[in-house]
């Protein structure tokens, strides 16, 4: 694997095996397929969470304690399209991912929990559009971001991401990315973990 600076193991995928349960529903069988991946690689392990789970914490906490260097979230959230005047889904297999903007508010809240509970490294993903969306993702902990939707919208998105994160840290005294990385400002934020 020249050339392979590490593996991001996306654990929201069915396991056909086990009735097409998703790995990452699971803590255990997360953990379980994490400690693999790690066991058998040189490579950094990027493990890509689930946000159709009842508490991403626990899961995110299971797979930092099987090994885990790193972790990205979120993946896209099960959704559904019906065609009103055929009534059958729109998806040909019935439900599918939905990502982009309509799940940036979850995905940020989901990386700010995970980002207060692990010590490892977050990467946040899901509804990046622009340098601002990048830098609400490092606010709440992230310390890195991943873009998808937005590069089949714009191919320039990640170079304008960059772009105008290095506007806004230069128009705002910031030395080094570090400094934005969790700075959100908590004091009107309510706890209900």
């Amino acid at each position: 694997m020249e050339g392979v600076a590490a593996l991001e193991v996306n654990i929201s995928c069915p396991n056909v095996e086990c009735g097409g349960m998703a790995f990452g529903i699971d803590p255990f069988t997360s953990a379980r397929v994490t400690e693999t991946v790690v066991r058998n690689t040189d490579k950094p392990v990027i493990v890509k969470l689930s946000p159709n789970v009842t508490d991403i914490k626990t899961v995110a906490k299971a797979v930092e304690g099987a090994g885990a260097h790193a972790l990205s979230l979120i993946n896209t959230l099960t959704g559904m399209a019906i065609d009103v005047e055929t009534r059958r889904p729109k998806l040909a297999n019935g439900f599918g991912g939905l990502s982009g903007p309509a799940i940036k508010p979850i995905a940020l809240y989901m990386v700010y929990q995970v980002a207060r509970t692990v010590k490892i490294p977050v990467i946040g993903m899901g509804g990046i559009m622009d340098y601002k969306d990048a830098i609400e993702f490092l606010m709440v902990g992230a310390r890195a971001v991943e873009i998808g939707t937005a590069s089949f919208v714009n191919p320039r998105a990640t170079l304008d991401v960059i772009e105008g994160i290095r506007t806004y840290c230069s128009e705002n005294g910031t030395r080094e990315i570090g400094e934005i990385v969790g700075s959100l400002k908590t004091d009107q934020v309510c706890s209900r973990e």
